[in-house]
């Protein structure tokens, strides 16, 4: 098996495989979730990773997960987000297995954060 591209290119080029068309914008790859679970059920929801975060992908996960205002935690620990009217929730990402496709890992994580979503 050929080795994965690696950093922002890297998780970009995964998001592809998964079906998705990312964005790069205000330093920020932002993507479509659709949420399986919790109130937002249903809906998609999109999401973001800094690309600061993505250097040592797939080595290593990030750990902030960038999402409009309207998407909130009963508890969470908040930074702004440099997307205009968005914040980032640390979210460590519990398990971080050997996936033949770190991306599609990476959305079951989000799609998990979005199940306790308020």
């Amino acid at each position: 098996m050929r080795p994965l591209p690696a950093g922002v290119d890297g998780f970009i080029n995964g998001l592809r495989r998964c079906g998705l068309d990312p964005v790069v914008e205000h330093g920020t790859v932002m993507f479509p979730v659709q949420a399986v679970g919790g109130v937002h059920a249903g809906k998609m929801i999109y999401s973001g990773v800094g690309t600061e975060e993505l250097t040592a992908w797939p080595a290593v996960p990030p750990h902030w997960i960038h999402l409009p205002n309207e998407i909130g935690f009963a508890r969470s620990n908040t930074q702004p987000s440099p997307v205009p009217s968005w914040t980032k929730h640390s979210r460590q990402m519990a398990t971080w297995d050997t996936a033949e496709e770190p991306a599609q890992a990476w959305l079951a994580h989000v799609r998990s954060v979005l199940e306790v979503a308020a």
